[in-house]
């Protein structure tokens, strides 16, 4: 049984602690090592194309209060430099304000892992700084060009360093020839261990420039095939119509038995 919380959006600060605290998120966090935040900062169009700095505020005080472990912010954008956009979206900010370390994943150190059951990715190039880290990922809720929806699964190929996956964007050789695939394969290397899906607004349409959907929740969970199964249907999709939930299940998690917890 995979647990999914699903809370009534009033505000980031309370919202997202009502939804993490309703599938029981202190008694997960680490207590030590390293917490990694990884919002959807594709590029530096404003939210809800990308993952608002005011989410990521709350889901920082919310961790910084209850466990002891490294918390830092991290991603690698799909398009131009990840500090610009960090500095465009207000990230840089929120950094000086409470003295959290940035991370732009294009340009870390990376280690080769290999993986001979992968659909396509039998290599790959990953952060060193995220092969262990508790990764929390940070998505918009969004319709996409190629998988359909873009929440907390397809979110880490922020993870894919666009010194390997760059072509004429960041990430474009995860886009080929399967992109379906591809999430499969990244999170196969690292899957969220926990994702907050920002669904105040969601994005229909297109990834990039669709249209603004007032849905008013926020979702939480640590089944990441649970939470884009949820967020998918969300979006008026059939998640057992879509690749990348459909080869995720029984994998990655599960798109069956799924709790939904109301708030």
């Amino acid at each position: 049984m995979s647990l999914v919380a699903k809370v009534k959006f009033t505000d980031y600060h309370t919202s997202v602690s009502q939804a993490l605290d309703l599938i029981n998120a202190p008694a997960t966090l680490p207590q030590q090592g390293l917490i990694i935040i990884k919002p959807n900062l594709t590029n530096s169009s404003p939210p809800p194309v990308t993952t608002s700095v005011y989410a990521a505020e709350a889901l920082y005080n919310y961790c910084k209060a209850r466990t002891k472990a490294e918390i830092v912010i991290a991603d690698g954008c799909g398009s131009g430099k990840t500090p610009q956009v960090f500095k465009t979206l207000g990230y840089t900010d929120l950094a000086e304000k409470y003295d959290i370390e940035l991370i732009d994943l294009n340009d870390a150190e990376t280690i080769t892992l290999k993986n001979d059951n992968a659909h396509q990715l039998k290599e790959f190039h990953m952060p060193k700084i995220a092969q262990y880290a508790f990764i929390i990922s940070l998505p918009v809720l969004k319709d996409h060009s190629f998988t359909k929806t873009t929440i907390a699964m397809k979110n880490m190929f922020g993870i894919a360093s666009a010194k390997f996956y760059a072509g004429s964007w960041n990430k474009s050789k995860l886009h080929s020839p399967s992109t379906d695939k591809s999430v499969v394969d990244v999170c196969s290397y690292k899957k969220p261990d926990l994702s907050v899906v920002d669904a105040s607004v969601a994005l229909e349409g297109m990834h990039l420039s669709g249209r603004n959907k007032k849905i008013g929740l926020i979702l939480a969970a640590f089944d990441p095939v649970a939470v884009d199964t949820l967020g998918s249907t969300l979006l008026g999709h059939d998640p057992k119509k879509m690749p990348y939930l459909t080869l995720s299940h029984g994998r990655l998690g599960s798109m069956e038995n799924i709790e939904i917890i109301n708030a």
